[in-house]
């Protein structure tokens, strides 16, 4: 499970467009006036609206579990990996992500185990057949976009406690890959709690 931010996300349009509606023009998103005013305009006053100025990008690696969980997420835009053009292309390749059971776990990378050799048994057995197998651990490859309201969005959900702990592990890795200049804007949506710390 790996996350990475792999864009330079800006506050600048999110000044501009805070300064637009106001009529007071940009302040500069690095200084101290312009991240007061964004902060007091888009969190306190509750106009997020402006947020979607600002965008983020990541690379992700998750389980298929966490996919679906993941994708849910309907103001986000996504490119995950092909199980119908990849699954045989490294068979040695093909990882899961392990739960907090170990019968589960022995269960589950046997189970790999199993495909794995059918895979380098079974040559003539195509992507779109071999997909039906992998489990829920699978593990993906995706590239996901957020702007910073639905970023702040997906953060409240999925830090929640009652989020299932591979997406709630996910989403603490996002806040935590954020441009240390940018997390005054999602502290408050992050559920941290202090007995998993």
């Amino acid at each position: 499970m790996k996350v990475e931010l792999i864009n330079q996300p800006t506050l600048e349009f999110v000044d501009s467009a805070v300064g637009q509606c106001w009529g007071k023009g940009k302040y500069g998103a690095d200084t101290a006036k312009g991240k007061e005013r964004i902060d007091k305009v888009c969190n306190k006053f509750k106009h997020a609206s402006m947020l979607r100025f600002a965008t983020y990008i990541f690379k992700v690696e998750l389980s298929t579990s966490a996919l679906l969980e993941w994708t849910r997420h309907q103001h986000a835009d996504y490119a995950v990996k092909s199980t119908r053009y990849c699954t045989k292309q490294n068979p040695n390749a093909i990882t899961v992500e392990l739960s907090k059971n170990t019968l589960v776990n022995v269960m589950l990378l046997q189970h790999i185990e199993d495909i794995k050799q059918l895979i380098i048994d079974n040559p003539q057995i195509g992507n779109d057949d071999l997909k039906l197998l992998l489990p829920q651990g699978f593990i993906y490859e995706m590239q996901v976009q957020f702007n910073a309201q639905s970023l702040q969005n997906f953060l409240s959900l999925r830090t929640a406690q009652s989020a299932h702990y591979h997406i709630r592990a996910l989403a603490h890795a996002v806040y935590e890959s954020l441009p240390n200049e940018h997390k005054y804007l999602f502290k408050e949506f992050v559920y941290i709690n202090t007995k998993e710390q």
